[in-house]
């Protein structure tokens, strides 16, 4: 395989990249620096599920329509690449009938949501899904926050992030403090403000977290629709209601009133814009960056193997890692594919 003539992507620091780059320097090269993708595509339920459930966050609750238009879009899309033979391996199909139970998951939990924790008046939305790309001391930085919020009471700033997970809230909130989107997203949006003369102080950081119930749309909730005569959609939120509440009765009578499905925690930057745990991530990309693209054994494999396996799925890459790299062509003659960069690909949930 020759790497020398393929574009190699520019090193980007995202909360992601960085992340993926400190579990595995074999998956960042193959992911991130050479743009290696499976040829028939991936259905990452849990990616999507985040996805559909921050569109939902951003767009609002007076939105939910765009955000029912953006998905029928999405599945039209993917019916294309299904006709022009690029569902190898039946992925593509399988995700296009996947979406809709998705979206109405998604819908119950941002519902839930929303009932439990809306905006306080006093916080004005500033931006949403705010883009933002800056070089600082020769590196990087990219990511999208979610939103940036105005506290009128003291005039601060706030960046406030949705997250969802499959697993218990700890998975979410557990390190907050020191994490690398906190850090990062701090970087980007003192960049972004500081061109506005009445911008408040950047105070702080608001993480919402949500967990995703147990059960999905089904015959249960078309039959109670017809008997509580309502739509599919409100009786199945009837009863992710009803998983939610029971969910955190049951914590409380097993004493763990800690263990909550949905919560929202808010922390206030004390430290250096850079401090050293986050320079020393920074350190490395800088180092990963700098070895020639083409010396593939120079990016070492994780040797603990937690990558090679992770949220109940083998990595995409592991035939890449279990094979010579002078074999290489065949897998990519039937498994793998140079893919075009696709900007901001921070995750929408832990999973």
């Amino acid at each position: 395989m020759d790497f020398v003539n393929v574009k190699q992507r520019q090193v980007i620091c995202r909360q992601s990249t960085i992340s993926c780059a400190v579990s595995c320097h074999r998956k960042w090269w193959c992911q991130y620096r050479m743009g290696i993708g499976l040829r028939g595509g991936e259905c990452k339920e849990a990616a999507e599920l985040g996805a559909i459930y921050h569109k939902l966050q951003q767009k609002g609750p007076d939105n939910v329509g765009e955000v029912r238009d953006w998905i029928r879009e999405k599945q039209n899309n993917l019916m294309v690449q299904v006709q022009r033979g690029e569902d190898l391996n039946g992925d593509l199909s399988r995700l296009i009938g996947l979406l809709t139970n998705l979206f109405n998951r998604a819908l119950a939990m941002v519902e839930v949501f929303w009932e439990k924790y809306p905006q306080p008046d006093h916080f004005v939305t500033i931006g949403s899904e705010i883009k933002h790309r800056v070089a600082r001391n020769g590196i990087i930085f990219e990511g999208t926050i979610d939103k940036l919020l105005l506290n009128n009471l003291d005039s601060s700033e706030w960046i406030r992030d949705h997250k969802s997970t499959g697993r218990g809230l700890d998975a979410i909130f557990g390190g907050l403090a020191w994490s690398l989107q906190a850090r990062i997203y701090r970087i980007l949006v003192t960049d972004y403000r500081q061109c506005v003369p009445d911008a408040g102080k950047l105070k702080g950081f608001i993480l919402d977290g949500i967990m995703k119930p147990g059960i999905k749309l089904c015959k249960t909730d078309e039959k109670n629709a017809k008997e509580w005569n309502v739509s599919v959609e409100d009786a199945y939120l009837r009863r992710v209601k009803e998983w939610y509440r029971d969910y955190e009765v049951k914590a409380n009578l097993e004493g763990k009133k800690r263990d909550k499905a949905l919560y929202s925690v808010g922390m206030m930057y004390a430290e250096p814009l850079f401090p050293d745990e986050l320079n020393s991530c920074l350190a490395m990309m800088a180092h990963l960056g700098n070895i020639p693209t083409e010396n593939v054994t120079a990016f070492g494999r994780d040797v603990t193997r937690m990558a090679c396996y992770q949220w109940g799925r083998q990595c995409i890459y592991h035939d890449l890692c279990s094979t010579n790299s002078k074999q290489w062509d065949r897998l990519f003659e039937t498994k793998y594919k140079f893919i075009e960069e696709e900007g901001d690909e921070d995750e929408n949930d832990d999973d």
